[in-house]
C-alpha cells in the first residue's frame, strides 16, 4: 500500500486589541482545542487545532503580542500535529497488517472448504430425468384419457340423435298404423 502525504501551509494573524485601560489589568492566555476527523475508506481527514489568546485591557499594544510566544505556540502546534499524525499511520500499519492476516485466513478456510464443499449432482440429474419422462408419460396418459372421454361424449350424441330419430319414426309409423 502506498501513502500519499499532503502538506498544508498553517499562518497565524496577529492583532492588536486597543490602547491601556489602567496599569493593573493584566494579559491572560485562554484556551487551545483540537479535533480530528477521518472520513470512512481513506476519502480524507482533517485534523484542526485551534488556540485563543485574549486580552483584557493592559499596556500591551500590538508589539506586545508578536514577542508573546507566537512562534513557541507554533512549533507546539506543529509538534502535536506530527505526533498525531505519525499515530495515525501506526494505526493504520496495523490495521492494514491485520487485514492481511485476515484474509489469507479467509482464503485458507475457503481453500480448506473448498475441496470438501464440491458435490457430485450426477445422480439427481438421473433422477430428475426419470421424473420427467414419467411425468411425460403421465400427460400423455392423461390426453389419450380425455381423447376417450370426448369420443364417449359424441358417440353418445350420436345415439341420442339416432333414438330420438328412431322414436319420431315409430311414432309416425304407429300413428299411421292407428290410421288404418
Amino acid at each position: 500500500m502506498s501513502f500519499t502525504t499532503r502538506s498544508t501551509t498553517f499562518s497565524t494573524n496577529y492583532r492588536s486589541l486597543g490602547s491601556v485601560r489602567t496599569p493593573s489589568q493584566r494579559v491572560r492566555s485562554a484556551s487551545s482545542a483540537a479535533s480530528v476527523y477521518a472520513g470512512a475508506g481513506g476519502s480524507g481527514s482533517r485534523i484542526s487545532v485551534s488556540h485563543s489568546s485574549s486580552i483584557w485591557g493592559g499596556s500591551v499594544g500590538s508589539a506586545g503580542l508578536v514577542g508573546m510566544g507566537g512562534i513557541q505556540s507554533e512549533k507546539e502546534t506543529m509538534q502535536d500535529l506530527n505526533d498525531r499524525l505519525a499515530s495515525y499511520l501506526d494505526r493504520v500499519k496495523s490495521l492494514e497488517t491485520e487485514n492481511r492476516r485476515l484474509e489469507s485466513k479467509i482464503r485458507e478456510h475457503l481453500e480448506k472448504k473448498g475441496s470438501q464443499g464440491i458435490r457430485d449432482w450426477g445422480h439427481y440429474f438421473k433422477i430428475i430425468e426419470d421424473l420427467r419422462a414419467q411425468i411425460f408419460a403421465n400427460s400423455v396418459d392423461n390426453a389419450r384419457i380425455i381423447l376417450q372421454i370426448d369420443n364417449a361424449r359424441l358417440a353418445a350424441d350420436d345415439f341420442r340423435v339416432k333414438y330420438e330419430t328412431e322414436l319420431t319414426m315409430r311414432q309416425s309409423v304407429e300413428s299411421d298404423f292407428h290410421g288404418l
